[in-house]
């Protein structure tokens, strides 16, 4: 007795893929000429047609990066917010089911040490920093995260929250080299100018107007229980006032997101200047070379004297006007 279906078998050098196919349509691929036949197996899935990270040069950053919609507290907190009717539902759609076989294809194809391969050329670097910072009707957002803060370890925060309604100098990083890394932009000592901007920007009348955010990812739960384990030193390392700007973020930050910020490389280093509304005005990667030092610098310069302006064109559109008053 045939069973209904049958297993077909794929032994590639280093994987094993299980595809069940119908008894029929085997009898009937069988009938065809093996010439006509063809079988895509994993390797053939795992093979990166890519080009070679030795040959990779990275290019100056020519386009606005981040996401199309504003970022509202809330969301990319890793938590499912389905029902179970709803989850029910997705189990049995087939659409969804395409979709997340294309992604988990695309998780498959990515070779484990790739990122790790790639910090041997250029440092990891993805692109070059813009000389300018983009226009504001073009940017994009910088996306909500959600991860508990050194004031707050026991609590979960979001970041648009904290950026909102302020100039932000965001570090986004994975380990101790990365956020080296994103020191290199940001560190007083290599560079005063900026240290001097955020000292000015921190005693504004109204607030303080210019401040430095770091967020940590730790995708792996043993890392970030690390990393919780020693807040406390964390905490001697910066300012009261700094501990509610330093996130620990575990989930939430996807592969969608990741490439929407041009996160190519999660070993590496970012850092975003994000205006008052959330949107990613520049951004750097890597080490700092060249002038990217100085861009960062201009930058932030041009953000604040936009700032004021905005803020002065709003007081005089709030202004009382003077109503005549009547001679007779």
């Amino acid at each position: 007795m045939s069973l209904p279906f049958q297993t077909l078998l794929i032994f590639p050098r280093s994987l094993q893929v299980n595809r069940y196919v119908c008894s029929s349509c085997l009898r009937l691929s069988q009938r065809q000429p093996s010439s006509r036949r063809t079988i895509i197996t994993a390797a053939q899935i795992l093979k990166d047609e890519a080009p070679k990270p030795q040959d990779f040069t990275p290019k100056p950053l020519s386009r606005p990066i981040g996401v199309l919609y504003p970022p509202k507290p809330g969301e990319n907190s890793g938590i499912d917010p389905r029902s179970w009717r709803e989850k029910r539902d997705d189990l049995f759609d087939y659409s969804k089911h395409l979709v997340r076989r294309k992604e988990l294809t695309e998780q498959a194809a990515r070779p484990y040490f790739r990122d790790w391969t790639r910090t041997q050329y250029h440092k990891g670097k993805s692109f070059i920093s813009p000389a300018r910072i983009f226009r504001a009707n073009k940017s994009l957002y910088f996306p909500n995260l959600v991860g508990s803060t050194l004031a707050s370890p026991a609590t979960s925060s979001d970041t648009t929250s904290v950026l909102r309604d302020r100039i932000s100098i965001v570090s986004v990083y994975s380990g101790r080299w990365a956020e080296v890394q994103t020191q290199s932009f940001t560190n007083g000592e290599k560079h005063p100018p900026l240290v001097a901007l955020l000292e000015q920007g921190m005693r504004q009348k109204e607030g303080p107007l210019l401040q430095k955010v770091e967020i940590n990812v730790e995708p792996d739960w043993m890392k970030a229980l690390i990393v919780r384990t020693f807040m406390s030193g964390i905490r001697k390392q910066r300012g009261e006032e700094d501990w509610g700007r330093y996130f620990l973020v575990r989930k939430g930050l996807t592969e969608e997101l990741r490439q929407a910020m041009g996160m190519a490389n999660s070993k590496v280093g970012y850092v975003y200047l994000v205006d008052w509304l959330c949107r990613i005005r520049w951004a750097g990667s890597s080490d700092a070379e060249g002038t990217e030092k100085e861009d960062l610098v201009g930058g932030v310069e041009r953000l604040i004297d936009g700032w004021r302006r905005e803020k002065d064109d709003g007081s005089r559109a709030l202004a009382p006007k003077s109503v005549a008053k009547d001679s007779r």
